[in-house]
């Protein structure tokens, strides 16, 4: 699926989700204990299975420790969600390998 929206900004995290919400990113693929918290969707985060449409980061203004990073993605059956991570030295080592291995769209 070819991505032909401008990206949009964000000033913090909750405007993003909200606007992502709005545009059916409506599902939490976060992990917890290496499992998706999504449990009722049953469809694993296998690499081979999703595709990063967008990505969004923020930094606290106060303090650069409070920051994150929010991956918009969609399943191949067309089920859209967030996967939410801290970055840097606070990111989670098991979001970090999995959305290495996502397709992600190109850079304009």
């Amino acid at each position: 699926m070819l991505i032909t929206m401008e990206p949009q900004t964000f000033d913090s995290e909750a405007p993003a989700l909200q606007d992502l919400a709005r545009r059916g990113y409506r599902h939490n693929f976060n992990l917890s204990d290496g499992q998706q918290q999504d449990f009722h969707l049953e469809l694993g985060l296998r690499p081979g299975r999703f595709r990063i449409h967008e990505v969004h980061r923020f930094e606290g203004d106060s303090n650069p420790d409070d920051t994150c990073v929010i991956y918009a993605i969609e399943s191949d059956d067309g089920t859209k969600g967030v996967l939410v991570d801290a970055y840097g030295c606070y990111a989670d080592s098991r979001v970090t390998e999995l959305v290495r291995q996502l397709p992600v769209p190109p850079r304009r």
